[in-house]
C-alpha cells in the first residue's frame, strides 16, 4: 500500500502493522498561552511490536529551557500499553489520558500527576492535511527517513489545524488555555537511528480557522559534511497554508533562520507559494525555548513564536531539530572559533 494520501477516519486507530519492533504509532500536539510566555506538548508514540508506549506532557516558559529545569517535564519513555487501549482511547500508568469524542473532530486529553493537572480539549477547524507523494511516487523528501514503506502495508503522515481550550493547573495556578494548536499524527516504521543525519524545521501558526499554516523544511541540498548549519537556505518540502477559509498544499518555499551563538533561531523569515499561486510571507520572533531531546539522537529546539502574516500578528510555534552528531559539529566549530568558550564551562564538564 505505501504511503497514504486520502483523508480516512480509519486513520485515528492503530493500523494491520508489520513486523518490524519499531512500527509507531504517534502523535504531537502544542498549547500555548502567549500572555504567559508559556508552551506545552502533549505527546506520544505506542510502539506494539515492543509493547511500549512513550508518552506524557512538558510545560515551560523563559524561565528555563531544560528538561530538568523548565516548568514541568513529564514525558515517560518506558511504559507498557495498558490492555485495550486504542491510539485516542486510553489511560496510562503516568496518568495521562485521551478519549476521543468523533474521529478527526475532537479529542480530550487529561493528566494528574506531581500536583500538574491537564484538562484539554483539542477541536478541528480544517480537515487533515496529508502528506503527500511527490510526483515521482516517492516519499516527501526529508521525511522518508522517519517513517519507512513496508510492503503491503499503510504508513502515513499528516497534520490538522484546529483549537486547544481547557485548562492546565500547575505551580498551585490554574491557568486557561485558549489557542491555535496543530495534531500531528502518523504510523509506520520510524527507527531510532535515522540513516541520513537530520535538520529540519517545522514551523506553524494557526491564527483563526480561517487563517493560518504548517510548513516542514528539511536541509535536503547539502550533505552533512558540507552543512555549516547556521547561514543556510532550506528549502520547503511540504506544508498547508488556509488563506480566507481555503486549505491548499503548499508546493515550494524557502526557510531562513537567523541563530543564536548556541544554534538556537531566534528569528526566521519564510516565504511559500501553494498549489493555488497564492503566497505566503511570514516573520517569525522567538519568545521561549525547550531544548528537548526527542528522540535517542535528536535534539529538538521547540519555541513560541511571534509571527507576522497576511497583515495580522498572531502567536504560533517552531520545532527546529537537528541530531546530536550535527550539533556536535556546531559546537565543535565555535570552540575553534573562540576557546575562551572553555572557561565558560562547569570544571567537571571540560
Amino acid at each position: 500500500m505505501g504511503w497514504s494520501d486520502t483523508i480516512n477516519v480509519e486513520d485515528e486507530y492503530f493500523h494491520a502493522r508489520s513486523r518490524d519492533p519499531y512500527w509507531s504509532e504517534n502523535t504531537l500536539l502544542g498549547f500555548s498561552v502567549p500572555e504567559r510566555n508559556l508552551c506545552g506538548f502533549i505527546y506520544y508514540y505506542f510502539r506494539p511490536n515492543m509493547n511500549l508506549v512513550v508518552a506524557g506532557p512538558a510545560i515551560w516558559d523563559n524561565s528555563g529551557e531544560d528538561v530538568y529545569n523548565c516548568l514541568y517535564y513529564g514525558w515517560d519513555q518506558h511504559l507498557a500499553i495498558p490492555d485495550g487501549a486504542q491510539m485516542y482511547d486510553f489511560t496510562l500508568s503516568n496518568s495521562l489520558s485521551a478519549k476521543m469524542s468523533e474521529p478527526q473532530k475532537e479529542y480530550c486529553f487529561g493528566y494528574d500527576r506531581y500536583g500538574v493537572k491537564i484538562d484539554l480539549t483539542w477541536t478541528a477547524t480544517m480537515e487533515p492535511h496529508y502528506m503527500k507523494l511527490t510526483r515521482t511516487g516517492d516519499e516527501n523528501p526529508g521525511i522518508k527517513n522517519w517513517v519507512k514503506k513496508e510492503g503491503e502495508f499503510s504508513v502515513g503522515h499528516y497534520e490538522q489545524a484546529g483549537r486547544f481550550q481547557g485548562t492546565i493547573e500547575i505551580r498551585g495556578e490554574r491557568i486557561d488555555v485558549d489557542c491555535g494548536a496543530l495534531r500531528d499524527r502518523g504510523w509506520g516504521p520510524r527507527h531510532a537511528d535515522v540513516s541520513d543525519p537530520l535538520r529540519a524545521g517545522w514551523p506553524y501558526c494557526f491564527a483563526s480557522p480561517t487563517s493560518g499554516w504548517h510548513l516542514y523544511d528539511p536541509q535536503t541540498t547539502l550533505s552533512f559534511d558540507e552543512d555549516p548549519i547556521d547561514g543556510t537556505e532550506e528549502t520547503v518540502t511540504t506544508g498547508l497554508y488556509i488563506c480566507d477559509g481555503v486549505m491548499a498544499t503548499v508546493v515550494g518555499g524557502t526557510r531562513r533562520a537567523k541563530r543564536g551563538r548556541d544554534g538556537r533561531v531566534l528569528r526566521q523569515v519564510i516565504d511559500c507559494v501553494d498549489e493555488l499561486g497564492r503566497e505566503l510571507h511570514a516573520e517569525g520572533e522567538t519568545l521561549n525555548w525547550l531544548k528537548w531531546p526527542i528522540n535517542s539522537d535528536i535534539l529538538n529546539w521547540w519555541s513560541l513564536v511571534k509571527w507576522e502574516f497576511d497583515g495580522q500578528v498572531a502567536y504560533g510555534e517552531d520545532q527546529d531539530f537537528m541530531t546530536f552528531r550535527h550539533y556536535r559539529k556546531y559546537w565543535n566549530r565555535l570552540l575553534e572559533k573562540d576557546p575562551a568558550l572553555l572557561h565558560c564551562l562547569p570544571s567537571n564538564v571540560r
